[in-house]
This record gives structure tokens, sequence and C-alpha cells, in this order.
């Protein structure tokens, strides 16, 4: 009597495979269908961190006469010691394959990556053992480490595995932004970490993929940088929940708001001091000026000072200030009125003072440049100081 032969299911294939109803090979990041048709090829995400190979072992002739018994009764208890039923599959479980390049990316996320996002010693400890633990228990933000990370590592690089990286890169944050999006209707006191974190992470992947993705002409700019703005109201939502409980958690590190002692220059306090003089200004010449939420800005802005001038390459001014903005000055920008480019224009000199951080780079000057650009010369001497600062000569 034959045996009927068992069969395998593709338990983490990718979703165009199961949309066909054919068997996935499961290799990331384009599985061989896939590949084959010229489709594309998305997961999603629910498999395991160290993904399976899809070479299996060749099965044994039962007859063969060169096979040893005494050695096939040795294997074949070795099989039943776990699992007796092992013993009836005519096909061994495969034996998972070790994704080097995902080892790689964690040791540059612990080495490197990491710190880009510290603002002190407490937080930088967070950023690198506390955020690889909880991405253990929620994909999206491990696949959010990777994407990074690999990121990084292209930024890094210019050799033929450049392209690798950016591609890994853009895998992995395709998956993180699928599977996180799913979550932020649900958010409750099992993920408010990695919900929290993960923002932080995209924000910083907006604004170093504009930098290492695509061409010149799609570089940094005014344009870009009101783009990746819209996107951090996103990260606003996400961190103004559950808050109470990250504050009582591992975690709280991240929310504290003890500002370091650092030396302000009074150059820089005058001139915020002079921005909020023109809002005044404006305010008295047009009685619909909305002065409010531009104060707002301005306010979020000296607070932060402490941070960047203790630890100017950090992202704190970056991503705190770009989170903070009130939907009233993101629709100011997008019309491109003056006002709201002279208080960006400001801005942008700590996005240039940051400029050693690799996620931000030549973001401060490009922008500038186009804001200028864009900026009747009327305007100009209110962006005199940035000038000065950015590229060192009068507007």
């Amino acid at each position: 009597m034959h045996r009927r032969r068992g069969h395998t299911k593709s338990r983490h294939g990718c979703q165009t495979c199961k949309t066909r109803r054919v068997k996935c090979d499961e290799q990331r990041p384009i599985c061989g269908n896939c590949e084959e048709r010229k489709d594309t090829c998305v997961y999603s995400g629910t498999g395991p961190f160290l993904f399976p190979g899809n070479r299996r072992r060749k099965r044994q002739n039962a007859h063969s006469p060169s096979e040893d018994p005494e050695r096939r009764s040795s294997e074949t208890l070795k099989n039943l010691h776990n699992d007796s039923s092992r013993a009836a599959s005519s096909d061994e479980t495969p034996a998972p394959v070790l994704q080097m390049d995902h080892f790689e990316l964690i040791l540059q996320w612990i080495n490197h990556t990491h710190r880009l996002l510290a603002r002190n010693e407490e937080t930088r400890k967070v950023w690198e053992i506390h955020v690889l633990q909880e991405g253990l228990k929620e994909p999206f933000l491990m696949h959010g480490v990777l994407a990074l990370s690999a990121l990084h590592l292209a930024s890094l690089r210019q050799d033929n595995r450049r392209v690798m990286w950016l591609d890994l890169a853009i895998a992995h944050k395709n998956t993180a932004l699928s599977m996180f999006s799913a979550q932020l209707q649900n958010i409750d006191l099992s993920n408010p970490k990695a919900m929290m974190t993960f923002a932080s992470l995209a924000f910083a992947f907006s604004l170093a993929s504009v930098l290492n993705v695509g061409g010149e002409e799609d570089g940094p700019s005014l344009s870009s940088l009101t783009d990746v703005f819209h996107m951090a109201r996103g990260v606003q939502a996400v961190m103004g929940t559950k808050q109470d409980f990250i504050r009582e958690s591992n975690f709280a590190p991240l929310l504290s708001t003890a500002r370091p002692d650092a030396n302000i220059p009074m150059d820089t306090l005058d001139a915020l001091d002079q921005l909020e003089q023109l809002l005044v200004q404006c305010g008295q010449a047009d009685t619909g000026f909305g002065a409010p939420y531009y104060i707002k800005e301005i306010d979020s802005m000296r607070g932060l000072l402490p941070f960047t001038y203790d630890q100017p390459t950090s992202m704190t001014m970056a991503g705190g200030w770009a989170i903070r903005l009130s939907q009233e000055y993101l629709e100011d920008l997008q019309s491109q009125k003056p006002l709201a480019l002279v208080v960006l224009a400001h801005y942008c000199v700590f996005l240039h003072a940051a400029r050693e951080n690799w996620c931000i780079s030549s973001w401060g000057r490009r922008v500038f440049l186009d804001i200028r650009e864009h900026l009747d010369p009327g305007w100009h001497p209110h962006i005199q100081w940035a000038s000065l600062n950015i590229i060192g000569a009068d507007t």
C-alpha cells in the first residue's frame, strides 16, 4: 500500500503568491515566482525573524543498498526523540537559514545607528537595548530598526553593496509601515512603546531616505521638508497616546523634559526675540494674522535650544520641533507664506548645526537656499541671522 505524500504548506509566503494560490519559495526580498513574473513581491511581515530556507534535503530511498541499516536506525531514533510523527513524514523539516545581512544590521544598530536618536546617556541606552527588546515583541519595530540601519550602511558605502543595502532598507520600511499602520487604531498597553519609537524611526528614515534614494533633483528642498513635516504630524498623534504609561516604563527617559545645562549664544536668543517682534508687527498690520500659533512654534524652538547646544548633532531639535508643529502653520508653509518661510529659515540654522548627523547632512543649507529663492527681497533682512550662520554671508 502506497503512503500518501505529505504536502508542505508555505506558511510565510508573500501576499502575491497567496492571492494567486501558488506555493511561494519565501525568498526575501523577492520570491522566485514574483521575480520570474516581474510581479510586486510584498510580505505581510508576520513570518519569523530568521526566514526558513527553500531548499529541502533529498528524500533517501528506503531500499538503497548503499545505506547502512544501523545508521538508518540511529537517525530514526534521533528523529523520534522529540516527535514520533516525524518518522512518518516523507520530507524532513528544512534547516533554518542564518540571515547574515540581518545580523550585520543589528550590529550596525548596536554600534552606531542608535546613537543618532539619543540626546544623552540615558536615552542612548533605551535606543540601544530596550528598543531591540521591544522589537522582539513587535515585529514592525524590528523591521524599522533594520530599515534605518540598512539605510545608514548605504550612506556609508560607495561599493557594489550600497544598492543591496538600499533595497533592504526600502523592503524593511515597506513591511514595517504596513504592519504599523494596521495597529494605529489599536494602541493599548501592549504596544505604546513600540508605536512611539517606531514613529521616531520613521521621521529619521524620511529625512535620510531623501538624501540617499533618488537623484540630485529629488534631494532636500523646501517642498520635500514640508512633506516630512506632514508625516511628523502623525508622530505627534502617536506620541500623545499612553504617555503616562510610558513615563512609568523603562522608556521614560525618552519623555524626560529635563533640560541640560548648555551655553546658548546671545545672538541666537536675540534672533528669536527679533522674530517674535516681527510677529507682533505682522499682527498689528493684519488683524486676521494668526499670531498665537506662530508664537507657539517659536516658543517650541526656544525650548529645544539647550538640547541643540548640548548635543548639536542630535535629532532632538530636528524631530522635536517638527512633531510639535500646528496644522495652521503647516498650511501656511504649504502655501509658502513669507512669515512661515522666515520662521523655517531660523529652524534651518539648527539643521545646519547638526549636519554631521548622517540623517540631516545638507538639509539645513539646501532648504535655506530654497527659502531665500522663494522670498521677496523685502523679506531678506529678516533671514540675515540665518544666512550668516548657514552660508556665512549677508543676504
